[in-house]
């Protein structure tokens, strides 16, 4: 493994449109510095990778670990059914919670109740990862 967000922030991205919960489709993700068009009525998944400060792994310095945050963000229509929301998030949680991929470790995944933002309700599943390596 390396400590590069260059590999890991991929790994995140691809973990999530290789296993999208049903009723979703690649054209309805927002990931990271890419073109989108926001649906007007239909569902929708926003992808966001914080990382944070590396920190020396080893005494000599050379080895990093750095950790971070991706938030998806599970949009649906104000009105619309919760319940369906609240299934994408479990299966969401389910794909990154305790899981090492490609260059990424993950851990704790939580799912957290935005509420409503203009026309649409917001359910977050934040997911902390970390990377390590020289």
């Amino acid at each position: 493994m390396a400590d590069d967000l260059t590999l890991t922030q991929p790994d995140l991205v691809k973990r999530l449109l290789n296993n999208l919960p049903a009723g979703y489709r690649k054209s309805l993700v927002n990931t990271p510095n890419s073109k989108f068009t926001t649906p007007s009525d239909s569902k929708f998944l926003r992808v966001t990778v914080i990382p944070f400060n590396t920190e020396s792994g080893a005494a000599s310095g050379g080895y990093k670990i750095t950790s971070g945050l991706c938030v998806i963000d599970v949009f649906y229509p104000i009105g619309s059914n919760d319940a369906n929301q609240l299934s994408d998030t479990k299966l969401i949680k389910t794909l990154y919670e305790n899981q090492t991929f490609g260059n990424t470790q993950c851990q704790e995944a939580s799912i957290l109740s935005i509420g409503e933002s203009g026309s649409w309700y917001i359910i977050q599943v934040s997911v902390n990862f970390y990377m390590e390596g020289f």
